[in-house]
């Protein structure tokens, strides 16, 4: 027993070493364990020998590491070509994976911001068939009072802020009203100061306060401890700050619900008030789980209160229902299927890169077999052998991950900077160490696959017949099957890479080709919030005539600017991500529960908007000088409204109401085109246009619109000018052209498809070069071959069809793995495609002939030299 554990832990030292001292060191042990009596001795001598092994152990192998290292740095630089032809192909593929980590490490696998993540949720409200959404603050008061299922609930709309005072300039920030319990909801704290007190959450002088952003404190504060406690300038109006967020505190509820938020204000409502009511479904809704409670447990909660709640008010519910969802499943599980494609996508191109090296190092392995074979016939061992060989791939790849590491760095900054909006937290996106770690087990990975692949090789062979300089033939054949097997299965990954970027190219196409329904180019978009005691007044009629006034009074301006087409406003942006959904009740046609009425997205504008965008008039008319505060209630309806909700009746002169049944009547007086709201890959709904004049509410929040000729900057200087004119405390934020954010909707598809694409055409030219390569190398391995064929009286033509056979062989069996490889694969493509079937045909069949054709090319140079062979040559130099 003793004696096989002592040879068992010799196994652990070098084999050179092994080889050579093993007996002696055995012997060495075994008069050593003789000479020592006693069992206190022998345990001694057991310890002993186990620290100087232990002791010794790193110093050999690395003795051993620095020969194998020296001698494979001595091997690359006899074949520079060969050795940075690997090198650049592993950084590609190397680059690309530690890159996609960086990025896919930021956008998905770090951890919310939020304090124990997982158990925060977001509750939303749905009717029946109705896509689920925000709640009423009346609903939001009784769940949080009825269920179960939650330690606390918050709820939270979009705010903005107008700073002003300190000496700086007003500035408009983006900011919310949220619950009291906002900030335990998602499990943070203020690192200075306190968050919102239940007092503070309601009506009265006592909801003035607010917690600022550790961005905005340090901006416009100078990072200032004392401004907690200090009272600020909002919008005219003295607010007490009560507390400062921590550095780095990303809250991705503001940033990716309601546009960022800088600022935070109690939500403060009163349960009377008649926005508070249970059909104004205006407020989003979150929930920290309490402990063990899963979401599908808190809906079944929820949908118990919902349903006790309609048969308390029927007339306010219509099969009220609720969707629960973790945050990291709202935000992440979007742009899961992006990332995921992407880093599939990269895994592809790697393996490309692996095979290519594994395929050059094959060719190296040919032209070391007669090496092999003297330094086996000289006793090294199987073991000794691949302990060397697998050094030098693990080399080549180390260089390749060196050289990786600054392409890899320079693609993290640019997606981080330029990437699309619509993958959450892509600006975090850095090379730190977990991505140089991955860039370690990446590079780590690809050394023993590429190098494992000639090892077997090697290792299979006979090597006794090289020294006797037979069996050159048979090795070659028996290459040749490894490296086609190699050459194919890059085609196939490139195929899969290709088809998967023809998907995605077609779908960005039909995108682009989709109508808006309006004309984006030439104009330009600014947003512009009123506040200031300047826009408040003792009635809400007085208040929309100032409000009004102001708007009407910029947009003359600004039509009277040179350059200037038409201009407008409007409260929501077609395109420009917000909602706003009000029910439309026709006159006439009462429901039994007002609930069940179509609900319709709601634009409220300034006269000219639909020529502004060029929206075209369907039927009836557009607004005029006639529809203001004092004409005629009046409305513009879309088509889809004209034939969803009048069906084959004609919509001019119906009288509808929009939002609660006892609101005021409305004259339909014209329909026009549907547009794009929501995504130019979602059909447009039901939509409602009123003048801004003849709304119930004062709208101080607008987007203002300017379509003009010449330069877009000068249009949005005008915008400026034109604002604080008649305003100079007014700021104006968010100064766009149209034609950009129409861009940005699709921006996320255009982005995995453009990455997709340089993949794609990446792993084709590795694979048309690894085809070129494993081709030239088999004609020249074969020149005796050819010869004799030649000699023997075939003709060149025959000969190139016969190496143009060869090459074609593994192509089109890699080419059809590849499509097969595809046509399962494509699924998780799905849920980004649009008007294009997952199996498009056409895709295939041009993938198909797009590889044809460039591996036919990559044949034709190895084919064309085999037809040249001089016979008589060839049989003379072999």
């Amino acid at each position: 027993m003793s004696d096989r554990l002592f040879r068992a832990l010799l196994r652990l030292l070098p084999e050179d070493l092994r080889a050579g001292y093993a007996r002696d060191i055995e012997a060495t042990f075994r008069a050593e364990r003789r000479d020592a009596p006693g069992r206190l001795r022998l345990t001694g001598l057991w310890v002993a020998t186990l620290w100087d092994l232990l002791r010794s152990l790193p110093g050999q192998h690395w003795e051993v590491l620095q020969r194998d290292g020296r001698y494979a740095f001595r091997l690359m630089r006899s074949q520079p070509v060969l050795s940075a032809a690997a090198v650049v192909t592993l950084a590609l593929g190397i680059a690309a994976n530690v890159a996609m980590f960086a990025v896919a490490d930021a956008v998905l696998l770090a951890p919310l911001p939020y304090g124990d993540a997982r158990r925060v949720v977001l509750v939303e409200e749905r009717a029946a068939e109705r896509e689920p959404g925000n709640m009423g603050y009346l609903t939001f008061l009784d769940v949080r009072a009825r269920s179960r299922s939650f330690e606390t609930m918050a709820a939270a709309s979009q705010s903005f802020a107008t700073l002003a005072g300190g000496g700086l300039e007003p500035e408009r920030v983006n900011g919310m009203r949220v619950s009291a319990s906002y900030f335990d909801v998602l499990g943070v704290r203020p690192a200075i100061g306190r968050g919102f007190r239940e007092s503070e959450d309601r009506p009265g002088p006592a909801r003035r306060v607010a917690v600022l952003s550790d961005g905005l404190w340090r901006r416009r504060f100078g990072a200032s401890a004392a401004v907690v406690g200090r009272s600020i300038s909002v919008a005219g109006n003295a607010f007490t700050v009560v507390g400062v967020m921590p550095r780095g505190f990303e809250d991705l509820v503001a940033e990716r619900m309601y546009g960022g938020a800088e600022i935070w204000f109690p939500l403060g409502y009163d349960p009377a008030a008649d926005f508070a009511c249970r059909t104004c479904r205006h407020l989003g809704v979150f929930g920290r789980l309490a402990r063990q409670v899963e979401p599908g447990v808190a809906e079944t909660d929820v949908n118990g209160v919902l349903r006790a709640l309609q048969a308390d008010h029927p007339t306010q519910y219509d099969r009220p229902g609720v969707r629960i969802r973790r945050l990291e499943d709202v935000f992440l599980g979007p742009v899961r299927p992006i990332v995921m494609v992407l880093w599939a996508g990269v895994a592809a191109l790697l393996l490309v890169a692996c095979l290519n090296v594994a395929n050059l190092l094959l060719l190296r392995a040919n032209e070391r077999t007669h090496e092999m074979a003297v330094r086996a016939a000289l006793g090294v061992t199987p073991g000794r052998l691949s302990r060397q060989l697998l050094t030098e791939s693990l080399i080549l790849a180390g260089l390749g991950g060196l050289t990786a590491l600054f392409p890899a760095w320079l693609a993290v900054r640019l997606v981080a900077e330029h990437g699309p909006s619509q993958l959450p937290r892509l600006a975090d996106a850095a090379l730190d160490m977990r991505a140089l770690a991955a860039c370690c087990a990446v590079t780590a990975a690809s050394g023993l696959l590429f190098g494992i692949i000639p090892l077997r090789q090697i290792g299979r062979r006979n090597l006794a017949p090289t020294l006797r300089g037979a069996g050159r033939q048979t090795d070659t054949r028996d290459a040749w099957r490894v490296r086609a097997l190699l050459a194919g299965s890059s085609v196939a990954l490139a195929a899969l890479l290709l088809v998967f970027a023809g998907l995605l190219v077609r779908t960005m196409t039909g995108l682009l080709a989709v109508a808006p329904g309006f004309e984006a180019e030439g104009v330009v978009t600014a947003e512009v919030v009123l506040s200031g005691n300047r826009y408040s007044a003792p009635s809400p009629r007085e208040e929309i005539a100032k409000v009004t006034r102001f708007y009407t009074e910029v947009l003359e301006l600004l039509r009277g600017y040179p350059g200037v087409e038409r201009a407008s406003a409007v409260t929501t942006l077609p395109l420009g991500g917000g909602l706003d959904q009000f029910g439309l009740h026709v006159v006439g046609r009462p429901h039994a529960n007002p609930e069940e009425a179509p609900a319709a997205d709601r634009f409220v504008v300034q006269d000219d908007f639909f020529q502004t965008l060029r929206i075209p008039l369907v039927r009836g008319r557009l607004f005029g000088p006639r529809d203001g505060a004092g004409g005629p209630l009046v409305a513009i309806i879309n088509r889809t409204a004209a034939d969803e909700i009048f069906r084959g009746e004609d919509p001019l002169g119906h009288r509808v109401v929009l939002g609660p049944p006892n609101a005021a009547p409305r004259t339909i007086v014209g329909i026009v085109g549907d547009t794009r709201h929501e995504g130019l890959d979602r059909p447009a709904g039901a939509q409602v246009y009123v003048p801004h004049a003849q709304w119930a509410w004062a709208e101080g929040a607008m987007t203002l619109l300017v379509r003009g000729q010449g330069d877009m900057a000068a249009l949005a200087g005008a915008v400026r000018q034109a604002v604080h004119s008649v305003d100079p405390d007014q700021p104006v934020s968010k100064l766009r052209e149209y034609r950009e954010i129409v861009a940005t909707s699709v921006a996320a598809r255009r982005f995995t498809s453009g990455l997709l694409a340089v993949f794609s055409i990446t792993a084709v030219l590795l694979a048309v070069v690894g085809l070129y390569g494993t081709l030239g190398v088999m004609v020249g391995l074969r020149r005796r071959e050819i010869g004799v064929r030649l000699a023997l009286g075939a003709d060149a033509a025959s000969v190139r069809r016969m190496i143009l056979a060869q090459g074609m062989r593994p192509a089109v069996a890699g080419l059809l793995s590849g499509l097969a490889l595809a046509a399962v694969g494509v699924t998780g493509l799905r849920s980004l495609l649009f008007e294009v079937q997952s199996r498009d045909p056409l895709t295939f069949a041009a993938v198909a002939v797009l590889l044809l054709t460039v591996t036919a090319a990559a044949c034709l140079g190895p084919m064309w030299r085999a037809g040249r062979v001089n016979p008589a040559s060839a049989l003379r130099t072999e």
